[in-house]
């Protein structure tokens, strides 16, 4: 029974995505990519939650919970919190400078105002490699939710048909497929959510919860001051990622992005059953393969079996809105913003070749590559954290060159980057928060060298 749940959960899916082509089969590139600004507050919601709450916050946050504890929560909570009051003042000001300057992508913002090709293949560049794991990473949750079923099919069949079947959504409607399934997928997430979460009590009983919420390993000072460094950079980077910005150029205003600001922390209401999820899972001391598989084990144990399908269904639609939106952003950034003379037509269909490698790619990484994805992973928010001086520069019109940018985005990504790989951590700090320092120190040395410098030159001329 829950087999037949699921498939008609991914079904429904289908034909979700079918009716969002209504009204659309000819599609430009702008409507392809971001549905010609015409998104209005549900739509921009579910696709800004939609990368939020994805299959990694609702496999892995019980996870992270059941193996460290309250620890990880706080700071975890913290810097979602904190990213909406960012976002709202800040995603209205990038919504304005895309459409001054008809932007689809991250990149066409930094090639408008700074006018630099290089600046701008540098960001392109700089944001496909964080974006690269993204597939990954969805790919390995699904297989996750599929091994719930113990079906007796290779891992590549799966992977194959969660590819195909997100390529689809793609080719169906583009950016419209994921908005539209997203309705469908939050409606069950919650559902899934709330209803494990209350069972998980029901079963446990407060009696049999811990008295004293579980904490986990020891928080030293070391650990506050990486919390404390982790919170800000990540509230602030995650509404400069690649994907948010391709986002907010969905809305049809300025206004409908601040509004969606204000009501997306109501959908945190999901963490705290998920927590329960993982308190009940280690109060019951359940036989959990690994701490991914906290949340489906709890949901097998306390749920029908025809729940269960649903439960999976849902986790399983998260992942692949997600894949869908990753894929979105990394096509038209290599056919719009590295292949430049493309026609409009070349840019979506190039888009959509790079949208079919990609998802190669990931399926093969899956299989092949998941520990230099492990790695890849770390570095998505090091990475896009380092955009948050030329987003700044850009929505409040900052005097700074490309050149100074450019040079401060990579002594940032080197520093953040690198000394992640040699897990160097002075004084706990986050060194994400030490390269963006050390990127905006770099940016503001060099456009000071170079006013210096032409401030000079018209005095020696007169000389």
């Amino acid at each position: 029974m829950a087999s037949i749940v699921f498939f008609l959960v991914i079904l429904l899916s289908i034909m979700v995505a079918l009716f969002s082509r209504r009204g659309h089969g000819h599609q430009d590139s702008r409507d392809f990519f971001v549905a010609s600004g015409q998104f209005g507050g549900i739509l921009v919601f579910m696709l800004a939650v939609g990368e939020t709450y994805s299959i990694g916050s609702i496999m892995g946050f019980p996870s992270a919970a059941y193996s460290a504890g309250t620890s990880f929560i706080i700071w975890f909570l913290s810097y979602i919190v904190l990213a909406y009051p960012v976002g709202y003042f800040l995603n209205p000001l990038i919504w304005r400078a895309g459409r001054d300057c008809q932007a689809l992508t991250m990149a066409d913002l930094f090639r408008a105002r700074f006018g630099s090709r290089g600046l701008e293949r540098l960001v392109v560049l700089t944001a496909i490699l964080c974006l690269l794991p993204m597939g990954e990473l969805q790919i390995v949750g699904l297989l996750r939710v599929i091994d719930q079923f113990h079906w007796a099919l290779p891992e590549q069949w799966t992977t194959t048909a969660a590819a195909g079947l997100t390529f689809a959504w793609i080719m169906l409607s583009g950016i419209r497929a994921p908005a539209y399934v997203s309705v469908i997928k939050d409606s069950l997430v919650l559902i899934a959510v709330t209803v494990v979460g209350l069972a998980a009590l029901r079963a446990g009983g407060m009696a049999h919860l811990p008295a004293v919420a579980w904490t986990g390993h020891p928080v030293g000072l070391r650990d506050q001051i990486y919390a404390l460094s982790t919170i800000p950079l990540l509230a602030v980077a995650f509404c400069v990622a690649p994907q948010t910005v391709a986002f907010v150029f969905t809305a049809r205003s300025a206004r409908t992005v601040r509004r969606n600001q204000i009501v997306m922390p109501l959908y945190m209401v999901m963490f705290p059953f998920l927590y329960l999820v993982a308190l009940y899972a280690r109060s019951a001391e359940l036989p959990v393969p690994s701490p991914n598989a906290v949340f489906l084990v709890a949901a097998g144990v306390l749920l029908p079996d025809w729940m269960v399908g649903l439960v999976a269904g849902a986790c399983a639609l998260s992942g692949l809105v997600i894949l869908a939106g990753t894929c979105l952003a990394i096509g038209p950034l290599v056919s719009r913003n590295l292949l430049h003379g493309l026609s409009d037509a070349g840019q979506r269909r190039g888009a959509q070749a790079v949208i079919a490698c990609y998802l190669l790619f990931s399926i093969l990484a899956a299989g092949h590559l998941s520990g230099l994805m492990v790695t890849l992973t770390s570095f998505y928010y090091l990475g896009v954290s380092q955009f948050i001086p030329g987003v700044a520069a850009i929505v409040w019109r900052w005097p700074l060159s490309a050149r100074a940018l450019g040079a401060g985005l990579v002594v940032g990504d080197v520093v953040a980057m690198g000394g992640a790989l040699a897990g160097l951590q002075p004084a706990g700090l986050n060194t994400g928060m030490i390269g963006l320092v050390a990127n905006v120190l770099v940016a503001g040395a060099i456009q000071w060298m170079e006013r210096r410098k032409r401030v000079a030159g018209p005095a020696s001329d007169i000389a």
